[in-house]
Order: structure tokens, then sequence, then C-alpha cells
């Protein structure tokens, strides 16, 4: 078997414990059917009745759902276990050449069972086959629901974010103060609780301001795909943020005041 992706080093060992467990399982079973083989095979059950296994001699066959190939057979492997028992599974496909021996399952079952040791080895086979699909879910799972609210902890001086540059992600401080500067010109300053970084992130342009942190801080970094969802979980930070629009917004104009009567 093949797993698409970079597999963890338990995933590997499960995969080669599969591989000598089907050997084991092969020992002595001799299949009365001659290898046929195949070409650009959309379903493989639509081809054959489903308490057909098949032994792979050449080619691939791939575990297919909505046209994306989630797994793969190769030389060696037994493929239809599931489909063998009516129980809903991917489809098993191939866009290329592929041999195959087809046996009958319950043959098969009767070759297994007539064997304490067989017996032993087929129950390991099903539990492993079913920990190495859990184990390669998880670090999928891991990876694709890695925390995306990044924390960090600043020192004075540090930069969160500098004029000018390209925005992706929406911050918070959580504890401490920064400096807010606009061409090199102190505009104000940013506490506990506040949102920034936002306006650049929805409207695409880059930083219109360079953020320093005044204090020890400590801040989240949230990106623009998972803020909303921030949002809708927590919604006292959209107020926060309207709240922080509207005091800058209230900020600029007096400084533009000033300005007109300087």
């Amino acid at each position: 078997m093949y797993l698409p992706g970079k597999t963890s080093e338990d995933v590997n060992q499960l995969l080669q414990r599969l591989r000598q467990l089907t050997n084991v399982l092969l020992e002595d079973f001799a299949c009365e059917q001659q290898a046929i083989t195949l070409e650009a095979v959309e379903n493989l059950y639509e081809l054959f009745d489903r308490d057909q296994l098949f032994l792979i001699q050449d080619g691939m066959l791939h575990f297919s759902r909505n046209g994306q190939n989630l797994a793969s057979f190769e030389e060696g492997d037994i493929v239809g276990v599931t489909a063998s028992f009516d129980m809903s599974t991917p489809i098993l496909r191939t866009d290329e050449y592929v041999e195959l021996i087809p046996f009958d399952r319950d043959r098969f079952l009767r070759h297994v069972y007539s064997d304490k040791r067989r017996q032993h080895y087929w129950s390991h086979y099903l539990i492993c086959q079913n920990a190495l699909l859990l184990d390669y879910l998880a670090d999928l799972v891991k990876e694709d629901t890695r925390p995306t609210a990044g924390f960090q902890n600043l020192e004075p001086g540090d930069v969160i974010i500098r004029q000018g540059d390209s925005a992706d992600l929406v911050y918070t401080i959580i504890q401490g103060e920064a400096d807010v500067f606009v061409d090199d010109v102190n505009v104000g300053t940013i506490g506990e609780e506040e949102v920034f970084g936002a306006m650049a992130v929805f409207t695409g342009e880059p930083r219109s301001a360079t953020v320093i942190a005044s204090s020890n801080c400590t801040i989240m970094a949230v990106p623009q795909e998972d803020f909303a969802s921030l949002i809708e979980a927590q919604p006292q930070a959209a107020l926060n943020l309207i709240e922080n629009l509207a005091r800058r917004i209230t900020m600029m104009n007096q400084q533009l005041i000033d300005k007109g009567e300087s």
C-alpha cells in the first residue's frame, strides 16, 4: 500500500508489517483463477462480483472518492476486503495497466480459518490495517488543523508590523502596549485586547503604519481566512475592532484639524 504525502515513521512501520502479514496469509493458498489484465478501469466492482478479492501482480489500483486518490495498492497487496462485505468504501480504479489474480472471498476465508496460526495473523492483518489508516488520518488531521492563531512574546522595540509590508495577519494585543508610527511619526498607542492590522488584510493594500512593542507584549496573530471564524466565536473581538477603528478615525480627524490650524 502507498499513502500520498509524507508519512510518519509509525505509518511506515505499519505498512511494512501489513506487507509481511499479507505474505504469511497467502502461504499455501492456491489461486485457482488465471491472472487478468485490465487498463483504465473506473470502478473495479462494476466489472466483477463483490465477493471477489484480488491479488495485485503488476501495476497499481487506487482507492478513489470524488476524483481524488486516497491510497494506492501495489504489487503483492490484497484488495477488495471491505467491498466484498458490502461495506461502503471508495471505489478501486486505475488509469493505467494492472494485472490481477482474482480469488473467491469465501474460499480465502476458509483457508485462513483452517489454521490457528493463520487466524492469528488474519486478526493482526485487520488490526494493522485499521491502525495504519487511523495513524495516517491522525497525521493528516494534525497537519490540517494545526493552530492558526499564533501567540508571540515580544520585548520593547520589537516590530510587530512594518509600514509598506504586505498584510496577511490580524493581530490582537493580549498583554502589554505598542506604539503606532506613520512615516516615523508616533500617531498613537495600542493597548490590551485591541485588534489591529485588519484594514490592510481585508483591503489588500500594504500596511499603512508600523507598530512597535513599547513594553513586554503577548500578541495573537490570526490569518485572514480564520479571522471571520474568530469573530463568530468571539463577538467581543468584533466589538473591539469597531471601537478601535472609531477611535483611530477620531484621532486622525483631530490630527487633520490640528494641522489645519497650525
